[in-house]
C-alpha cells in the first residue's frame, strides 16, 4: 500500500495532512515515517492505517502530532504548492514555445477544417442516415466530443490571441514599408 492511500483516512483526521500524504512521493514517504513514529507503528501506510482502525486513542495522537508539527506541515503544504506552481510555468511555457514555433504553419488550419468536415460528417449522419436510432447514442457520443474539439479549434483562430498576432504582424509589415519609405 502506498502513503497516498491513506489520505483520506488521515486527513479525516489531521486535514492539513492528507494533501501531503497524496504529493510527490518523497514528501508523502517522509510525512508518512513521522506520523508512523508519532503513532508509534511500523513505517508503512498498512501499519497506520490498522492504529487509525483499531485504537481509538491514535486518532488523539495524530492530532496532537499535527498540532505540534503544524509549522513544518504548512512549510510542507507552501513547498507542494510551490511545485505546482512551477509544473503549471513548465506547462504554459511549453505551450508558448509551440504557438511561436508553429505560428504560421499550415497544420493549425487543416486540423481545424478538417474537424469541421467530421463533425459535419457525424452530424449528417445523426439527420440523414440510416438506421438512426439503433446508432443514436454513438452518434450523440461522438457528437458531443468533436464539439469540444471544433470549439477549440474556431477559438484558436477567434481568441484574443490569434487576434493579437495577427495585430503584430500587420505593425510588423507597417513598420517595414514605412521603413522602406523614409530610405528611399
Amino acid at each position: 500500500m502506498e502513503w497516498q492511500k491513506i489520505a483520506n483516512t488521515v486527513g479525516g483526521i489531521a486535514g492539513a495532512v492528507a494533501p501531503l500524504l497524496s504529493g510527490p512521493v518523497g514528501l508523502a514517504v517522509s510525512i508518512g515515517s513521522q506520523i508512523a513514529g508519532a503513532l508509534g507503528t511500523d513505517n508503512t501506510p498498512e501499519a497506520v492505517a490498522a492504529e487509525l482502525k483499531n485504537n481509538p486513542d491514535a486518532a488523539l495522537t495524530l492530532q496532537e502530532w499535527a498540532h505540534a508539527e503544524r509549522e513544518q506541515i504548512r512549510q510542507a503544504n507552501i513547498e507542494l504548492q510551490k511545485i505546482a506552481l512551477e509544473e503549471y510555468k513548465v506547462e504554459l511555457q511549453d505551450r508558448q514555445n509551440a504557438r511561436t514555433e508553429h505560428k504560421d504553419h499550415w497544420m493549425p488550419a487543416t486540423l481545424t477544417l478538417l474537424l469541421f468536415a467530421l463533425f459535419s460528417a457525424v452530424l449528417a449522419a445523426l439527420f440523414f442516415g440510416p438506421d438512426i436510432e439503433k446508432n443514436r447514442d454513438l452518434i450523440v457520443y461522438l457528437v458531443g466530443n468533436l464539439f469540444a474539439l471544433v470549439a477549440s479549434g474556431v477559438a484558436f483562430w477567434l481568441s484574443s490571441t490569434k487576434g493579437s498576432k495577427d495585430k503584430d504582424k500587420l505593425m510588423t509589415l507597417m513598420q517595414k514599408t514605412v521603413g522602406q519609405g523614409v530610405a528611399k
